[in-house]
């Protein structure tokens, strides 16, 4: 955005466009935000282990990138949403919702979601126990490609 107009520039993708930040074949796990890094050291972890994992950064909810989305999901037939919301009405439903209109006869798999617990947000000493963590988005990675 210009500073000077408040106007988008057309640096960089723009508002409303996700982008690839890794490349993988077996599953692609999808996240904004602060998950994002989670998920790239999770990727790191599966890689050693021969599972080749994309990360979508989906950098704007609203608008949603669903043409990318489904291209993503379409490319390997198994996809993770990761987000820090609990799972109940989550972000993570309704890309989930995104996910099966655009690419449902592609998916090898169910989707799987990796969010917080269905409990309020903690304080910040115990942030760490309720965020997905790089195991969890890992093991979720795990079960979706062994299905």
């Amino acid at each position: 955005w210009s500073k000077e107009t408040g106007e988008p520039t057309s640096d960089g993708p723009g508002i409303g466009r996700a982008r690839t930040v890794r490349d993988g074949g077996s599953c692609v796990v999808i996240a904004y935000g602060a998950m994002v890094t989670g998920c790239l050291e999770a990727a790191e972890v599966l890689s050693a282990e021969g599972i080749e994992v994309s990360v979508l950064d989906l950098r704007s909810l609203v608008p949603l990138d669903v043409e990318a989305i489904g291209e993503a999901v379409r490319a390997t037939g198994h996809a993770v949403v990761v987000h820090e919301a609990p799972l109940t009405l989550g972000m993570g439903a309704e890309i989930v919702a995104r996910i099966v209109e655009e690419a449902f006869d592609q998916l090898e798999a169910p989707v799987v979601r990796v969010t917080g617990p269905d409990v309020p947000y903690p304080p910040a000493s115990l942030e760490h126990r309720y965020l997905p963590s790089v195991e969890r988005i890992s093991t979720a990675v795990r079960k979706v490609v062994s299905y």
